[in-house]
């Protein structure tokens, strides 16, 4: 620890490369309006802990690039989380649209 609020420093092999905030193309964005279902898969060469992955942040970043409308129950059924071990460290997040037959009603 040091004085600095008591982090530490994690050492970059640990950390996933930082791809910054650049936008998907235009015409490869997909784009979801009705209910979906969230899952999210960590690839990572170290066992480590399964909240590593920010769900939140996934959320968040989905809605702030237009992939998903909004991140509330009105439009996210479920949220799943995976961690795997492999040589190949990513995150993959897969979307699938819900048909559940349910009818809103006002």
């Amino acid at each position: 620890m040091n004085e600095d609020n008591n982090r530490t420093s994690v050492s970059s092999p640990y950390l996933e490369q930082d791809h910054g905030h650049a936008a998907f193309p235009a015409n490869d964005t997909p784009t979801f309006d009705s209910l979906v279902s969230v899952r999210v898969i960590s690839y990572r060469r170290y066992n480590h802990d399964t909240e590593g992955v920010s769900l939140k942040a996934v959320l968040d970043g989905l809605v702030a690039f237009g992939i998903l409308v909004d991140d509330s129950a009105k439009q996210i059924k479920e949220v799943t989380f995976e961690s795997r071990k492999s040589t190949i460290e990513r995150t993959v997040i897969e979307i699938t649209g819900v048909d559940d037959g349910v009818v809103e009603s006002a």
